[in-house]
């Protein structure tokens, strides 16, 4: 049974509760983070703090618990869980509100809640070996993709019309015909040897398996390229490849039904996964 911290209880997810009228519930004000567990490790797990830290700067909100004691309570949730292989979820709202207004208040109590969720992450290793096909789809979304917010319509709406093609994501193109990232990834595309994927903008979320992978490019006979490229780039390029928190490093191998090379998971995407995992035990 899982466990839920929420606001200094630690109880059954199923029996955690919140008012309904909670900012986040009503109009998706707050911010979240996924991390990672595997083989028992939480991974990366303080860059996703520090991450979580600047997206509730950037949206003014002001929590009574430090970093150190939000490692603590995922620590604790993780082994309350027997938690292995998963993920530990974190998600801070604004606080209850009533009457609803959306001008809010300084005096407002932050939720916050962190919980647990068994998932089968060696899965991908697997899938990782085969490729996955996406699509493209407009990115609908707010101008602040580099906030983690819980605003996500946009990316759902995205992720569901790939489920509807049978493909694994969606990547999403702007207003301009570039590639900004996807529904829930990096993206990242292999030309020659160079590894290139979009600059740290407004545009996109500053990774955290993105951050860790460039000092694994660097290692290597490669060139880490952040440029701003067209959707076209994605068929003319040699490999491509998505990253996050659970897939890690996941070869593409068709977009819109488009064959990526010869429609085989990439020998430097694959490289790059394998060192990652090395990286991470």
């Amino acid at each position: 049974m899982a466990t839920c911290y929420l606001n200094g209880k630690y109880l059954p997810l199923s029996k955690a509760k919140i008012s309904v009228t909670d900012r986040g519930f009503q109009f998706s004000d707050g911010v979240y983070e996924v991390i990672a567990s595997y083989d028992g490790t939480l991974i990366d797990i303080d860059l996703h703090l520090k991450r979580l830290k600047k997206s509730l700067k950037e949206i003014d909100i002001k929590i009574n618990l430090s970093i150190e004691e939000i490692l603590k309570i995922s620590n604790k949730i993780q082994s309350m869980d027997n938690l292995k292989t998963g993920i530990i979820y974190i998600q801070v709202t604004r606080g209850n509100q009533n009457p609803r207004d959306h001008k809010y208040t300084n005096t407002l109590k932050p939720n916050i809640i962190i919980y647990s969720i068994q998932k089968d992450l060696k899965a991908n290793d697997q899938l990782s070996n085969k490729g996955v096909p996406v699509i493209t789809y407009p990115d609908i979304r707010w101008l602040r993709a580099d906030i983690k917010s819980i605003s996500l319509l946009g990316n759902v709406m995205a992720v569901n019309k790939a489920k509807d093609m049978k493909c694994h994501e969606a990547i999403l193109i702007d207003q301009n015909s570039n590639v900004t990232e996807g529904n829930s990834s990096s993206i990242w595309i292999i030309k020659g040897n160079k590894c290139i994927t979009h600059p740290l903008t407004n545009k996109i979320l500053n990774g955290v398996t993105r951050k860790k992978l460039i000092s694994i490019i660097k290692k290597n006979d490669l060139i880490f390229e952040e440029k701003i490229f067209k959707k076209e780039l994605l068929f003319k390029a040699n490999e491509v490849f998505m990253t996050n928190a659970t897939n890690f490093i996941m070869p593409i191998i068709k977009v819109d039904k488009i064959k990526i090379g010869k429609g085989l998971p990439g020998v430097i995407s694959l490289l790059l996964r394998k060192q990652y995992l090395q990286a991470i035990k």
